[in-house]
C-alpha cells in the first residue's frame, strides 16, 4: 500500500539538481494522501471488510480533499462527503489501475519538469505550489490559488499516463509562475476605465496557450504528443480554426470595451473560450509560437508579465512574418489594443 507521500521538489536526491537561483525560485511538494486515503477504503472494499468512520475522515481531513471542497464551493458547487463516498463506491472495478497509475506518477521528475516553464517565465517568477494527485468526480485539472497558496489539483484517472502527468504539471506550472506578476498588472491597469479594465484582465486568459507551449518545451515539438490521437485531433481541428476564433475574440474584447456585454455576461461568454482546449489555448499557443518562431523566444518570454504587451508583440511578430512573404496571420485590432494601453502603465517592449 503506498503511504502519505509530501515530496520536496529541491530534494538532493532528485537529479539534476536546481541552481542556487532556481532554487530560490522553485518549491513544490507532492500531496498524494488523498488518493491514498481512497485506495485504502477500496482495499478493505475488495477485501470484504467493514469501512470504518475513521478510514473516511482520513480521507475528509487530507489536506487535498479539504482543498478541493473549498475550490467546488468557490465554484458554487459544494461537494458533500456523502457525494464522495458514493463516488468512492463507484470505483470498485479500477481500483488496481488508480493505484498503478499513481505509481507511475509517483515516480515522476519534478524537478526536470519544473524546468520547462522555468524556460518560458521572466527570471523574477516563482514556482511555489502544492501538487495533488486527486482520484475525484470531475476529471478536470486545474489551479487553485495560484497567486497566495498555490495548488495543482491533477484528475488522477485509470487511464491518465506518467507522460500526462508531466505535462499537466508543466502546463499549471507556468500558470503559478505568471501569477506572480498579478499584483504588478493590476497596478498597471488602474487608470483604465473598468470595462476597458476589464478586458484586459480577460486578455491573460491568452496565457492558457503559452502554457501549452511551455508544457510540450519547444514550437517544434507537438504540443499534445503525449495525448490520445482523439486528442491531437481535435487539437489540430482547433487550430484550422485559430484564425476565425481571433476575430472572435476581436469582438469579445470589443464588446467588454464598449459595454455591450457586462459583469456576469462577460463571464459567460469568456467561459465559451475555454472549452476543451478551446480559443484560449489554440490562439495563445499560436500567438507564442509565432512570436518565438519570428522573434525569439527572449522576446516572447519578456512579454508574459503583461499580456496586452504580448498581444502586441504577436501582432508585430505577425507583421514580420507577412513582411518575408509568408501565409499572413490575423492581427488583433488597433482599437482593442488602443483602448487598453490608453492612459495606463504598459511596459515598453
Amino acid at each position: 500500500m503506498i503511504g502519505k507521500r509530501i515530496i520536496p521538489l529541491v530534494s538532493l536526491f532528485f537529479m539534476p539538481r536546481l541552481s542556487a537561483q532556481e532554487g530560490e525560485r522553485v518549491s513544490l511538494r507532492l500531496d498524494t494522501s488523498e488518493a491514498d486515503a481512497v485506495l485504502s477504503i477500496l482495499d478493505k472494499r475488495a477485501e470484504h471488510q467493514q469501512v470504518e468512520d475513521a478510514d473516511w475522515q482520513r480521507l475528509f481531513t487530507s489536506t487535498p480533499y479539504r482543498r478541493l471542497k473549498e475550490r467546488e464551493s468557490s465554484m458554487h458547487r459544494p461537494l458533500s462527503d456523502d457525494d464522495f463516498k458514493r463516488f468512492v463506491a463507484t470505483l470498485d472495478a479500477h481500483r488496481q489501475e488508480l493505484r498503478n497509475t499513481l505509481t507511475s506518477w509517483s515516480q515522476a521528475n519534478l524537478t526536470v519538469i519544473a524546468q520547462r516553464p522555468l524556460a518560458y517565465l521572466p527570471a523574477e517568477a516563482k514556482l511555489r505550489a502544492a501538487v495533488y494527485p486527486a482520484i475525484k468526480p470531475q476529471t478536470n485539472s486545474f489551479v487553485f490559488q495560484a497567486s497566495t497558496d498555490a495548488a495543482i489539483f491533477l484528475y488522477l484517472g485509470p487511464e491518465e499516463s506518467r507522460a500526462q502527468f508531466e505535462n499537466k504539471v508543466a502546463h499549471e506550472l507556468h500558470h503559478i509562475g505568471i501569477a506572480t506578476f498579478d499584483e504588478e498588472y493590476e497596478q498597471r491597469i488602474q487608470s483604465l476605465p473598468e470595462n476597458v479594465r476589464e478586458a484586459a484582465r480577460w486578455m491573460g486568459a491568452l496565457g492558457e496557450g503559452v502554457a501549452v507551449l511551455a508544457a510540450a518545451g519547444s514550437p517544434c515539438d507537438p504540443p499534445l504528443a503525449v495525448y490520445p490521437e482523439q486528442d491531437q485531433c481535435a487539437w489540430r481541428v482547433q487550430m484550422d480554426r485559430a484564425a476565425a476564433d481571433l476575430d472572435e475574440l476581436n469582438n469579445f474584447f470589443l464588446d467588454i470595451i464598449h459595454g455591450d456585454v457586462r459583469n456576469e455576461a462577460i463571464e459567460h461568454e469568456a467561459s465559451t473560450f475555454f472549452g476543451y482546449r478551446g480559443p484560449w489555448y489554440t490562439v495563445g499557443y499560436l500567438m507564442a509560437t509565432t512570436i518565438e518562431k519570428q522573434l525569439g523566444r527572449p522576446a516572447l518570454v519578456s512579454t508574459l508579465r503583461d499580456p496586452r504587451v504580448f498581444v502586441a508583440k504577436y501582432n508585430e511578430a505577425a507583421i514580420s512574418r507577412k513582411n518575408q512573404g509568408r501565409v499572413e496571420l490575423p492581427l488583433f485590432r488597433k482599437e482593442v489594443l488602443d483602448a487598453v494601453t490608453a492612459s495606463s502603465s504598459a511596459p515598453n517592449q
